[in-house]
Parts: structure tokens; sequence; C-alpha cells
């Protein structure tokens, strides 16, 4: 497998460059689409009641949420538990996913799923991020307590400067959050290359190397908000359109209740919308994959790896 030194355009364009039998990112994106699609479908299953109730609140109240305060809240405490039944499903689809993703990078396989020890380490990877995940969320909390006290003890007078307090931490919460997950970002990879679970070697190996994976991933990320903007507004044309074809009246108000649930109850309805659905799933899964890269990138370049070594000597 060829290996690349690491800089911004090796590192942002690492996808393509894996080695291994071609079709790797259109399998995976097919793939993570068709898992996607079955794991919202069960979501939606189990918590209809509450999309229920705000389709009706959206086709006949007018999106007036007033008027459905207290049938949402019944209706979410009752759904909250069924969405936890779905949560082992997408931490099993992340650990197969990551786990195939990576294997590709560092070992140039094709893409597959499987239970293998690979899929084992890397759950625990995902775990210590739960961790540090937990602790970065109660480091925004004071990051967002800060500024509230400051105005507090100001009073009015200190409202705007307040307000600037804030905006400022949070835009360094934001960066400093970037720079830690950039250098944790090769915990993956050296776990699937050593075969054996690496996270906080991470730092050792992205040294120097953390402001130019966070600059691939603003670059990525950009191009991946618009890409599903344009998505999105394509679901809620096709869908608005689906069921106004299907629903005398709706958009003058006028519908009635007996009319809208049938309607958005049919694979009519639901068909295309599942169709569009897929393709989000679909770049969503591209870009992990393509976002993984970087971090991958700067693995294959670690100094201290006797592969590396060895793949040195016989250039």
């Amino acid at each position: 497998m060829s290996q690349l030194p690491f800089s911004f355009g090796n590192a942002i364009s690492h996808y393509a460059r894996t080695g291994g039998p071609k079709g790797f990112l259109l399998k995976f994106a097919l793939a993570y689409g068709l898992v996607a699609v079955v794991i919202q479908a069960l979501g939606v299953w189990l918590q209809w009641p509450l999309y229920q109730l705000y389709i009706e609140m959206f086709a006949i109240g007018g999106g007036d949420i007033e008027a459905y305060v207290d049938d949402l809240s019944r209706v979410s405490n009752q759904t909250t538990m069924r969405s936890f039944m779905i949560m082992p499903l997408g931490i099993l689809a992340w650990v197969l996913f990551e786990s195939a993703s990576q294997r590709r990078y560092m070992r140039g396989e094709p893409f597959s799923l499987r239970f293998s020890a690979d899929e084992g380490r890397v759950f625990v990877v995902g775990l210590i991020w739960f961790a540090l995940a937990i602790g970065l969320y109660i480091g925004l909390i004071f990051v967002v307590l800060v500024p509230i006290f400051v105005g507090v003890a100001m009073g009015e007078s200190g409202i705007g400067f307040a307000l600037f307090l804030g905006g400022l931490f949070l835009l360094g919460y934001f960066l400093v959050f970037l720079w830690l997950a950039a250098r944790l970002s090769a915990a993956s990879a050296l776990t699937i290359r050593d075969r054996d679970i690496r996270f906080f070697e991470s730092w050792r190996v992205t040294r120097g190397k953390g402001w130019t994976i966070v600059g691939t991933w603003i670059v990525l990320g950009l191009i991946m908000m618009l890409i599903f903007l344009l998505l999105y507004l394509v679901m809620a044309g096709v869908g608005f359109g689906i069921l106004s074809a299907m629903v005398p009246g709706l958009g003058d108000g006028s519908a009635m209740e007996g009319d809208i649930f049938p309607a958005i109850s049919s694979p009519a309805f639901w068909g295309p919308l599942l169709a569009v659905a897929a393709v989000m799933f679909m770049v969503q899964a591209a870009f992990q994959h393509i976002l993984g890269g970087p971090a991958a990138l700067a693995a294959l370049n670690d100094d201290a790896w006797t592969g590396n070594k060895v793949a040195t000597e016989f250039q």
C-alpha cells in the first residue's frame, strides 16, 4: 500500500489513495444507507405517537405549539424510554463501520462488515470517547455559566458585555474541542493498525498535525453542510408535494385530520421520503469515511511504527 507524506492536500484526499480493491466508498455508503434507514424506520415506529402529534400540529394546527404543549409533554415522556431501545443498534453500527473504514485505511482491505477482535477493540475506543465527551460537556456548562455570572454581577449595563464574553468563550471552547478531537482522532486507526487498543498514543502521532486535521474537517464539513441543506430542501419539497396531492385543502388549512393521517401512513408518502433519506445517509457515510482519512494518514506516517520503517526501507 502506497504511503504519502502528511500534508493538507494528501490528508484531505487520502480516502482516494488507500490502495486495495476498487469500489470501497460506494459499497460502504450503500451498506451504511441501508442500515441507517432500517434503524431510523424502527425509531419512527417506536416514537410514532410523537411524530403523529407534530404532523397534526403543523398540518392542522398551523404550527401553533401552545395548543399542543401538554400533549407533546405527555407523549414525549411516554416515548422517551422507547428511543433508548435503538441506542445499542446505533452503537453497533458505528463500531462495524468505523472498523471497516480503518481497515481500508490501515491495511488496504476491501469493504466488509464482521464481528472480530477489531470490532471489540474499536468498541473500547468508543467507550473512551464517550467518557471524554461527558467531561467536555461538563466543561461546556462552566463555559456557559461564567458569562451568566458576569452579567448578573454587572446588572443591566453588563448584558452586552456578558453576551460578547459568552460568544468569545463558546468560540474558544469550540476551537479547543476541535483541536483536542484532532489530536486524539488517530485512536481508531492506531488500534486497527497495531491490533491492540491505542487511544492516547494518538497524541504523539498527531503532534504538529492537529491544526491541519482541523482544517480538513472544516473544509469537508462545509461541503457536507451544503449538500445536506440541498437534500433537506429536496426532502421537504417532495414530502409537501406528495401530501398536497393526496390531501385536499392542505395548503389553505382546511384539511381534515381524517384525511391527513391515512395519507402519511401510506407507502406512496413514505416511499419517496425514505429514498431521499437513504441518499442522505449515504452522503453521511461517505463523509464519515473521508473525515477519517487525515488521522489515518498521520498514523501511517508514525516514525515510531515498525511497519512504517519497513515500508520506507523498501521504497
